[in-house]
């Protein structure tokens, strides 16, 4: 049934950002956001979870909560777009500081995404995800702040030599992109339109097995 057809009492609950589904002469409402299909102009709808059911009598019945505990959200966008583009950068830095590299490298990507580093920017990172088994010190000695020196600058030169023009946007708007942990799995947040419209142009993937467990 088209939409246009549904009642009226079932309309009146539909807003920007939902779409309303009918099964079995029922009214489910769901929330959805556009998304353009890579390598094409065409525009595909992606659900973005169920909200409830509708009833004449009822109205919406929003859904029971089903998530347990605190979601958790990583920032995952410009790291994943450094350590996509930097692996040489991490192979060097294994060569000079061995037992400390992952490390160092950790601090650099950080410095480079907040102009510092510290544990609890650490924590809430992707990188705590991938470099489980890093503990950043307390203090961090000379020879440590001078390799993470050493890997943000050489990681603010790739990206330059990749992105030229486009890295500010990269620098501004994808580390709005966050991996979510709920109920023990992971999911990656919407992506920004602008987001989108560089990841397209610059063949960024963001299919990884890690989200999709």
């Amino acid at each position: 049934m088209p939409k246009a057809n549904y009642p009226d009492w079932v309309m009146e609950h539909k807003r920007k950002g939902t779409y309303i589904n009918k099964t079995g002469g029922k009214y489910y409402l769901y929330a959805a956001h556009s998304e353009r299909i890579k390598g094409t102009t065409k525009i595909r709808r992606v659900s973005d979870g169920y909200i409830g059911r509708i009833t004449e009598k009822e109205g919406l019945i929003l859904a029971r909560d089903k998530v347990k505990g605190i979601p958790y959200a990583y920032e995952i966008g410009l790291s994943f777009v450094i350590l996509s583009n930097c692996e040489i950068i991490h192979a060097g830095l294994k060569k000079s500081y061995r037992k400390h590299a992952d490390m160092i490298y950790a601090c650099a990507i950080l410095s480079t995404i907040y102009k510092t580093y510290n544990n609890e920017l650490f924590q809430h990172s992707y990188l705590h995800i991938l470099f489980s088994e890093v503990v950043l010190p307390s203090t961090f000695t000379q020879t440590q702040k001078t390799g993470i020196e050493r890997g943000h600058r050489m990681i603010k030169e790739q990206l330059l030599s990749i992105f030229n023009d486009d890295l500010p946007l990269i620098i501004t708007f994808f580390p709005s992109v966050r991996l979510l942990m709920i109920n023990n799995r992971y999911y990656l947040s919407s992506l920004p339109e602008t987001v989108i419209l560089l990841s397209d142009k610059y063949n960024i993937d963001w299919r990884d097995p890690l989200w999709q467990r």
